[in-house]
């Protein structure tokens, strides 16, 4: 049965918008008695531009694509600050990132520490929505509760735009954390950082043993 609504002129967000997706009511986060996304981590957008970047560094490039799942396997080669092409955000280790863009892909993805040298900057597309931790607290536990079935919905339910269909910061940032979930944050944050040192390794793994066929491949042409 199609769901439908009322909106009053004085409840129309600034400018009038006349969307219907804005006003969809599933878009709505459940009630819990948990805090909100922003009572637990901070949504950055520190950026960076081919102007802007450090000539002495080199920079690893996160496109929406390169996570999924809470992963992010990438062996791309990094590149030069003036290679960059357009701006993009600055991410750290520990950071969780999610991208604004078609989120049924389910783009969310755990900023691993193993993921680049401490020599290499990490950065993002601008898709993406940064979510930094506010103490030493991780926040990896963010992973799993923005893949779980209540908050895709509510985040596709969100989405605005028929060809490139996105959700505003003030949904993500709307999205509450279950009371429950939150007084196991440690352990589930802790379970999310050693999955994604397993898939690591199976991807370094998975790199060296394609490395090593190409070179033997390369050896006898």
């Amino acid at each position: 049965m199609a769901e439908h609504g009322v909106v009053p002129v004085g409840a129309l967000d600034t400018g009038l918008i006349l969307t219907p997706e804005r006003y969809d009511p599933r878009r709505r986060p459940p009630a819990g008695t948990g805090p909100s996304i922003r009572g637990v981590a901070a949504a950055v957008s520190e950026q960076v531009s081919p102007k802007t970047a450090r000539l002495d560094r080199e920079y690893l490039v996160l496109d929406t694509g390169d996570a999924r799942e809470g992963l992010i396997l990438t062996a791309k080669p990094t590149v030069s600050g003036t290679q960059l092409g357009s701006n993009k955000k600055i991410v750290r280790p520990g950071d969780v990132i999610i991208s604004r863009l078609r989120p049924y892909l389910r783009q969310v993805a755990y900023v691993d520490p193993a993921l680049a040298p401490e020599t290499v900057e990490l950065v993002c597309s601008t898709e993406f929505y940064v979510l930094r931790r506010q103490d030493e607290a991780s926040i990896a536990f963010l992973v799993p509760v923005l893949l779980s079935r209540e908050v895709q919905e509510v985040l596709s339910a969100s989405q605005e735009g028929g060809h490139h269909p996105r959700f505003n910061l003030a949904t993500l940032e709307g999205v509450r954390v279950p009371a429950r979930t939150l007084e196991s944050r440690d352990d589930l944050s802790r379970s999310v950082e050693q999955a994604v040192q397993r898939a690591r390794v199976a991807d370094v793994t998975m790199s060296s043993v394609v490395r090593e066929v190409d070179d033997a491949a390369a050896a006898m042409s």
